[in-house]
């Protein structure tokens, strides 16, 4: 399918894999662009402009298995104005229940890990649910090289324990 006066747009089914959307001007700066769009006149706070979800609705086990996996959504921030469309990303997984909101990328640029904190493979893990420390590194399979556990005002190194005597 062509759409557009130069029919520049196409939508062409790809077998046993899905579809594809592709913009076919070969100029410089001319790439596809997909808008979801609302048709909301009035854009209040945490109002959901649009969503991407995941799911297996197919899926023969069933129960959570069918149920949304993974989603992303751009909702409002505060209410829109002239001077005003700060708006923030969710990002929702799910473990054993519908997805839900894991991670936020808001407008100002902040990163909002919501659950489960930020693990860098064999470095850094921050604010991690599992674990008392606010911040640490790890190193060769070594927890809590260095750490800081701001709920027992400690810093820990080269230790899997708090020393209280080193308070911040």
């Amino acid at each position: 399918v062509a759409f557009g006066a130069d029919n520049d747009v196409t939508l062409t089914h790809v077998a046993d894999t899905g579809l594809n959307i592709k913009n076919t001007a070969t100029g410089d700066d001319k790439p596809v662009v997909l808008t979801l769009q609302t048709g909301e006149t009035d854009i209040a706070q945490d109002d959901v402009l649009g969503t991407i979800n995941f799911q297996a609705p197919d899926e023969g086990t069933g129960t959570d298995a069918i149920l949304v996996a993974a989603g992303i959504s751009a909702i409002s921030e505060g209410d829109f104005s002239s001077s005003s469309n700060a708006t923030k990303l969710v990002f929702k997984t799910g473990a054993s229940e519908a997805a839900a909101a894991k991670m936020n990328l808001t407008s100002s640029g902040k990163l909002e890990v919501l659950s489960g904190g930020i693990d860098v493979e064999g470095g850094a893990v921050f604010n991690e649910d599992s674990a008392d420390a606010d911040f640490r590194v790890e190193s060769n399979g070594n927890t809590h090289m260095l750490f800081v556990d701001g709920g027992n005002d400690g810093v820990g190194i080269g230790t899997s324990s708090v020393d209280t005597a080193a308070t911040l």
